[in-house]
Order: structure tokens, then sequence, then C-alpha cells
């Protein structure tokens, strides 16, 4: 029964593109709308399929800047309608060599959203990271590692989930045991296209006229558990450290995971323009700028123009 909704959902999304009806129902419908994307050029995200997907929005939609979009919020909702604004998350590699060239052909504007601390380290996002050096353990050094943390039975996706309900100090211990445990892991080609971030010199490159750049906290920490004194170092330094490298203003921010609180907005209304979240839907005058929702990417055009009117699907 499930595998016939699903059948029967896809052949709706495909029917509606591709007779117009999705395209008429995104136009007409009131608010912009920002899309949220992470790796680009993955199995998630093939780049011939980001590639349609962004030439598509060009010849329907108009791409504007995140700027642009808050703008929009704040002194002219009324011009909100038909308007789209791209977001990057994690500052990965791919997005530069694959997505940016896609945004410079078409000229679409983007804001990529990095983490300073995992740049300069070189690291992977941490959740990431634990992730692949669990599913390199065989089934037998698996349950193990899981019941050494007291997570009997689980599997790669479920210990990283117990993690990000940890506070900051414990999950990098808990990190650091799933190291320790992983000694000889070396990640392939395939995982460092997936995985690896940007460098400075990278995040450098990118056209200061197409791509603006967002603070991701420091490392990628959830936020909601942190102390005042990590909150400072992740939120309020970060945009500050990424200036120092990149020499022009850092006005947004994204939520790591999308998980915030009242104290977490207070620390981003003091120190950027606006912040996004992961929460799907319209933007549109009166929004908290600080909370804008956003939509995800999808791993094909159908889905993605279905989307457009249908966010919460």
């Amino acid at each position: 029964m499930y595998r016939l909704k699903i059948m029967l959902a896809r052949l709706a999304q495909f029917i509606a593109h591709y007779s117009g009806v999705s395209t008429r129902r995104a136009g007409a419908g009131s608010g912009g709308r920002i899309l949220m994307y992470h790796g680009v050029g993955v199995a998630d995200c093939r780049a011939d399929v980001f590639e349609s997907q962004i030439r598509f929005l060009t010849e329907h939609f108009q791409i504007v800047s995140l700027s642009d979009m808050v703008t929009g919020v704040q002194k002219q909702p009324e011009e909100l309608d038909g308007k789209i604004a791209l977001t990057f998350d994690d500052g990965l590699r791919n997005n530069f060599t694959v997505a940016y060239p896609v945004l410079k052909k078409y000229r679409a504007p983007a804001t990529f959203f990095i983490c300073p601390g995992l740049i300069d380290r070189g690291a992977w996002l941490w959740n990431v990271e634990a992730r692949c050096r669990m599913k390199s353990l065989a089934a037998g050094e698996l349950s193990r590692l899981a019941d050494g943390l007291g997570r009997f039975g689980a599997s790669p996706n479920q210990v990283v989930d117990w993690m990000k309900t940890l506070p900051f100090e414990s999950r990098r211990h808990v990190e650091e045991v799933i190291r320790r445990e992983t000694r000889t892991f070396t990640p392939g080609e395939r995982l460092r296209s997936e995985n690896d971030l940007m460098s400075w010199d990278e995040v450098r490159q990118l056209d200061p006229a197409l791509i603006s750049i967002g603070a991701h906290t420091t490392n990628h920490p959830i936020l909601k558990h942190c102390t005042p004194e990590e909150l400072t170092a992740e939120v309020s330094e970060c945009g500050q450290r990424i200036e120092d490298h990149i020499h022009r203003p850092v006005e947004h921010f994204c939520y790591p995971n999308g998980d915030f609180n009242e104290t977490v907005v207070r620390y981003t209304e003091k120190n950027y323009r606006a912040a996004v979240t992961t929460q799907p839907g319209y933007v549109r005058g009166g929004a908290s700028v600080h909370q804008l929702p956003r939509i995800g990417s999808t791993h094909n055009l159908t889905y993605l123009s279905w989307r457009l009117h249908r966010p919460f699907s």
C-alpha cells in the first residue's frame, strides 16, 4: 500500500509539472520562496538534475539574492510573489566545483552558509564523519561500539540521531570514542567528493556579485544544547571569523539541523540581519526575518515544481 501511494504521488507530480499546472499554481501563489540545497553532484542531487532545476527556475521565476528577499519582507511584501532565493548549507566543496559553475552560467544569485572552524581544520561535519566512520565497521564491530555507547542494536543513523540530543562537550566525547574505534578509516574519492568542505581560497574565489557568504556556526553544533559561552563562540563570533578571511560582510545566518530556541534566536538577532530555518513555507510580509522558512531541494525537477506550490509535501 505504501509503495502504491508513492507511485501515485510521483505520477501526480509528473503530470502536474509537464502539464504546466505546478508552474501556474506556483506563479499564482502569494509570497516568495527560499530553496535549501546541501550537496550537489551527489546521489540526492545529481549535477544534470540541478542544472535542469536552475534552468526551470530562471525561466519561470525571478531568482533574487537572500538580501533582496529579506528587504521584501521588511519593506516591500507585495513584491515577493514569484521570487526565489537559493541557499546552500555546510560549505561543501561540490558547491564550488559543481553548483557554482551552473549558478554562473544562469547568473543565479545564491547564499552559501559556511562553518569557519571546520574550514580551518579541514574537517567534515561531525555528524557526517561519525556516520561514515561507523558505516565502515563490520557488523560485529558496529554492534560492540553501539553497545559500548549504551545504544544497543543501534544503526549508524540512530547513533547520530542520539548524539544530536547530547550537550556539546558530551557529543564531542562520543565523537572521539568513534574515532578511536575506527582508526583505520580512510575516506575514498566518492566520500570526499560528497563531504569535503571548501577551502578559504575557494570561498574567496566565489564572485561576490553573485554569491553571498552566510554564517552556519563555527563548528556546526546543535545550538539549543549550547551554553551561553558556546553560543558566543558558535553564533556571535562566527560571522566575524568569516569576515576576517573573505573581507566582506556576513549578514545572514543558518541554524544547523534547523534546531533553535528563543535564546538562540536572540543571539542571531544581535549579530545578523536575518536567519533561515529548515521549516517549510512561503516567505511573506510580516514574517520574522530571523526565522525564515525554506523549501528543501529534491532529487528531480517534477518534485521541485510540486513543492513550490505545496511546500509542506
